[in-house]
């Protein structure tokens, strides 16, 4: 697929990890979930908490969605009142996270308390096994 981000093909599949298809981009490091994905995968009731306020609040994040191609992206808060931008598509409703940001997700989703972080760590570990660098990720291991 193509990256949002490095707007090239190197958005793929890098797995399953916890039940969940990893689409990982070897350029900038981001991670596609498509829609459910992040929500299952962090344990959460869904993938952003009031998806379309967030959506209505957001701005255009100046690239495409890798899933339909032609509806650009929304850059919007994870949670309202915390700093974390992600970008969200309006239309599939699938999720970018940029590199470091699966981390800060988890940790925003547990002190929610909704959310164990191993599987965060999990895929963490996995991904620096395969030679990336995973900003954030060794705050908490």
């Amino acid at each position: 697929m193509i990256c949002p981000k490095c707007r090239e093909d190197s958005l793929a599949d890098f797995g399953m990890m916890e039940g969940v298809e990893i689409d990982f981009c070897s350029g900038c490091k981001g991670i596609w979930f498509d829609a459910g994905e992040l929500a299952f995968y962090v344990e959460a009731g869904e993938d952003v908490p009031d998806l379309a306020t967030a959506v209505s609040r957001g701005r255009g994040a100046g690239c495409n969605c890798p899933r339909c191609s032609t509806t650009e992206l929304v850059e919007t808060r994870y949670i309202p009142n915390e700093p974390l931008l992600i970008d969200v598509c309006p239309s599939c409703k699938g999720v970018f996270l940029d590199s470091g940001e699966l981390p800060q997700v988890g940790t925003l989703a547990a002190r929610g308390g909704i959310v164990g972080m191993e599987k965060v760590w999990q895929t963490a570990k996995a991904l620096e096994s395969k030679g990336y660098l995973i900003l954030g990720a060794g705050e908490n291991k």
